[in-house]
């Protein structure tokens, strides 16, 4: 009997990497099982996209919208139980975990008995203080909350050691393997990426992220007295004007007091982009040394002001050496493409094979 691995899609939005997941993890997921020679199906279960153009200020959805999107996921996935549409062995792979899906599957899993696989992506939550949702809810209920879902699946990945660790930490729970640091899937962006390398720099110096608190905008905002800072979500690009933006760049800098992964400063860099980033976070374990500025630097809008000369000599000499860093943008694109911008681990587990 063929089995399906249903995935449950976050909202794709073509901003964001979000549209590139809905679109290559199935393709990812269909080749590893023509490789390996196995019996499965692959399908996507959508959900009702009332508001795509809708955000709430500051955050990555609509923190109304996306309950609509889940609440239609949860739905379908419901009647495909009653219907005995699903399985036994089948499995789940919930691309953002911060998704109350997770809940309804194992209701019906266990009092069904269809035993199926939930694997579930963590991306951040109230586990995590800097993030909107660790500032922001009132507690302790997310953190009972975050901790169920954990619980409900068989596995849970996070792109970096830092994030799971934080996770592990914050949410006083021992791990007994279902948590597992495995990058994430975004293999096929890589080598399009890769092919803007060609592209003539000039010292533009991209700031990538949200325009919200804990990113800083604060800090790109007054080095654009010493840089020509492009500062991409005040430019309302589309995701292929961003890539000509980024491609054109000589470094990309971050400021973030909240990341668990940070894909636009690796899609910088396999653009041949040098990454400026503080030596916090996830940033911490994926950067070499000579890429990283300490942490004290930025970690407020005070603290960058008594270090702001230092902070504009470090990206001067960036931009003024630019070829002279070149070999260890090359050695710093391999150890992302090898550790953070793959999803092989995962897509293992998901496909059972390793214990």
């Amino acid at each position: 009997m063929t089995n399906t691995i249903y995935i449950i899609p976050i909202e794709p939005i073509d901003q964001r990497y979000t549209k590139q997941w809905y679109d290559n993890i199935p393709v990812i997921l269909k080749d590893r099982i023509a490789a390996e020679n196995l019996d499965y199906s692959v399908v996507t279960i959508d959900g009702e996209d009332f508001a795509p153009e809708q955000r709430t200020e500051g955050a990555f959805l609509d923190f109304g919208a996306t309950n609509v999107y889940k609440a239609s996921q949860a739905v379908a996935v419901s009647k495909m139980f009653s219907n005995g549409q699903v399985k036994a062995g089948d499995k789940f792979l919930i691309t953002d975990a911060w998704n109350f899906i997770i809940t309804p599957i194992k209701y019906m899993s266990d009092l069904l008995d269809i035993p199926v696989e939930i694997h579930s992506i963590w991306h951040a939550g109230a586990y995590d203080p800097s993030d909107i949702l660790g500032y922001k809810m009132s507690k302790p209920w997310p953190w009972l909350q975050e901790q169920a879902w954990y619980m409900c699946s068989d596995y849970n990945y996070y792109a970096t050691e830092s994030h799971r660790s934080m996770f592990l930490k914050n949410l006083k729970i021992e791990d007994t393997g279902r948590a597992v640091r495995s990058g994430q899937p975004h293999e096929l962006i890589v080598q399009p990426l890769l092919d803007r390398q060609g592209v003539e720099k000039t010292n533009k110096v991209m700031w990538p992220h949200r325009y919200n608190d804990d990113k800083q905008p604060d800090i790109a905002e007054d080095l654009k007295a010493d840089f020509d800072m492009v500062i991409t979500q005040k430019m309302n690009l589309d995701k292929g004007e961003y890539y000509d933006e980024m491609a054109t760049s000589k470094a990309i800098f971050s400021c973030a007091l909240h990341e668990n992964l940070g894909i636009s400063v690796m899609e910088a860099v396999l653009t041949g982009a040098i990454p400026i980033v503080p030596d916090r976070c996830s940033y911490a374990e994926m950067y070499l040394p000579e890429f990283k500025y300490p942490t004290e630097w930025t970690e407020s809008v005070d603290a960058y002001h008594k270090h702001r000369d230092d902070m504009v000599a470090f990206i001067n000499d960036k931009i003024n050496n630019y070829d002279e860093y070149k070999l260890l943008v090359k050695q710093q694109q391999q150890i992302l493409i090898d550790n953070f911008l793959n999803s092989d681990i995962m897509v293992t587990k998901i496909l059972g094979l390793t214990k």
